[in-house]
């Protein structure tokens, strides 16, 4: 027989409320989801699902604005070296598609 032992964590109490609700319509409860969960990390030595960071309004416009002022820097630079050979709105068309074709 498999040795087993306690593990005890806090969550809020309406998430496990709706935890169990769904576990019990897949047929478990919510230690046996928990042990799947587990299993599937070991196994898969990583979270078995991607972990994004949520957009926050003040971050998001912060990011817009970086992005922005390093574009400007950049037609600064261009300025300098060959303006009319650049065409930027290619550059932000192909750095798009190369955002996209990145393997995780």
């Amino acid at each position: 027989m498999t040795s087993v032992t306690n593990l005890n964590i806090k969550i809020d109490r309406d998430l496990k409320t709706q935890a169990d609700r769904l576990f019990s319509e897949m047929g478990m409860n919510l230690t046996t989801a928990v042990n799947v969960f587990v299993r599937q990390a070991v196994l898969e030595r990583a979270i078995p699902f991607r972990i994004y960071r949520a957009n926050e309004t003040v971050g998001a416009k912060a990011s817009a604005e970086q992005r922005q002022a390093a574009m400007q820097e950049v037609r600064d630079l261009l300025v300098g070296i060959d303006g009319d050979n650049v065409d930027l709105d290619q550059m932000r068309a192909d750095r798009r598609v190369a955002k996209y074709e990145r393997v995780d």
